[in-house]
């Protein structure tokens, strides 16, 4: 199964390097019709979140791409506090190479951040990639948040089943390991692991066909 898996995440990277080497952006993935459901299964309990095409069609037609290729299946939630728990780098810095910079175009928020809501982080425009936040808390203030040159944070899905895990992820190391944001996609799980080695992982990544 991993032997499996390392094939199909180098054909990924290959057609994402052709894409790049070509000289222009990847073309946009076409999103999904219908709503799906991936299971995260951690360390913590299985989380189960439904993704909505119509909220953000090209992030979640990302996240299906993403999920299709078991990418988070290894990755640690390294940043879970009262109001977040966040996820996506996937642990092995050769892929988090490609995918990191492949940034998604800028999408309206459609629906809101409250509890259970899951969202992508972003550092600027166009910069919605591979890292997502779920909502521990209400933060309805992220919908229309004017910050570092883009306006809101959009939600693509929903928890609809394991909430009570994501409330037992560990929190003990709070924002820290934010600090560390380049040491995590350069060194991985290996830096994650010696630095903040009580975290939660996603131990696997299913794609719930017809969801779930």
């Amino acid at each position: 199964m991993k032997r499996l898996l390392l094939v199909r995440w180098l054909v990924a990277v290959a057609l994402v390097g052709c894409a790049v080497d070509d000289g222009g952006e990847a073309p946009d993935q076409v999103a999904a019709a219908e709503p799906f459901t991936v299971r995260f299964e951690t360390t913590a309990g299985d989380v189960d979140v439904e993704f909505v095409p119509e909220w953000s069609p090209r992030a979640v037609s990302r996240v299906r791409e993403l999920a299709e290729l078991e990418f988070w299946d290894g990755a640690r939630l390294y940043r879970v506090n009262d109001r977040y728990a966040q996820f996506g780098y996937s642990g092995r810095p050769a892929l988090d190479s490609v995918w990191i910079g492949r940034g998604l175009p800028d999408e309206p928020s459609r629906s809101s951040n409250v509890r259970g809501s899951v969202s992508f982080a972003r550092g600027g425009p166009g910069t919605r990639s591979v890292i997502l936040f779920i909502n521990r808390t209400d933060n309805t203030n992220l919908d229309q948040l004017e910050w570092n040159g883009v306006v809101g944070f959009p939600p693509v899905g929903r928890v609809v089943s394991g909430m009570d895990a994501v409330d037992r992820l560990f929190s003990g190391y709070g924002d820290d390991p934010m600090q560390w944001e380049d040491s995590i996609a350069a060194r991985g799980n290996d830096f994650l692991d010696r630095e903040y080695p009580a975290l939660d992982s996603i131990t696997g990544v299913q794609l719930l066909v017809g969801g779930g």
